[in-house]
């Protein structure tokens, strides 16, 4: 498990997302069913995604939040119903890795928060990549692998 922080210079990255104010008791069916509409307009659109998918966090509060359930994606793509398309920022973030299940990811975003302390101020929200789902099939949970396995990178723009 990586447990430094390091500096990278990212490119905008388009996307396609769905974006919610929920309950957090929510969050589980809901991003599995935004996960479920990305992979159908891929699909149906002939779309293969840039890479995994991500959750970024708009605000997190103690009842509800503001998630963004997304795909990167190369080709220019026009959303449909609540699939909308946008863009990751661009410029310099702060990136961790996260290996094993999310009842500790707490720990990869206090590497962050303590980074940020020392160096700099947060630029944004944060966003986390899930590299265990692959949106170039149906979203399955069964046929993913043991959460001890799941990969998850923090990525924090800065200023």
């Amino acid at each position: 498990m990586m447990t430094d922080v390091q500096v990278e210079e990212r490119r905008p990255q388009r996307v396609i997302s769905v974006r919610k104010t929920i309950p957090i008791a929510d969050l589980t069916k809901e991003q599995g069913d935004s996960l479920h509409r990305l992979w159908r307009l891929l699909r149906d659109r002939g779309v293969t995604p840039a890479g995994p998918p991500f959750v970024r966090y708009h605000t997190f509060g103690d009842t509800h939040t503001d998630v963004e359930t997304g795909v990167p994606v190369d080709a220019e793509i026009t959303g449909e119903g609540p699939v909308t398309a946008g863009e990751l920022p661009g410029g310099r973030a702060v990136v961790t890795e996260h290996l094993g299940g999310h009842d500790r990811l707490g720990e990869a975003y206090q590497r962050i928060e303590e980074w940020l302390a020392a160096n700099g101020e947060a630029g944004g929200p944060a966003w986390e990549v899930y590299h265990w789902i692959d949106l170039t099939r149906e979203p399955d949970i069964p046929s993913w692998p043991a959460p001890d396995d799941w990969r998850t990178d923090i990525v924090q723009p800065i200023k």
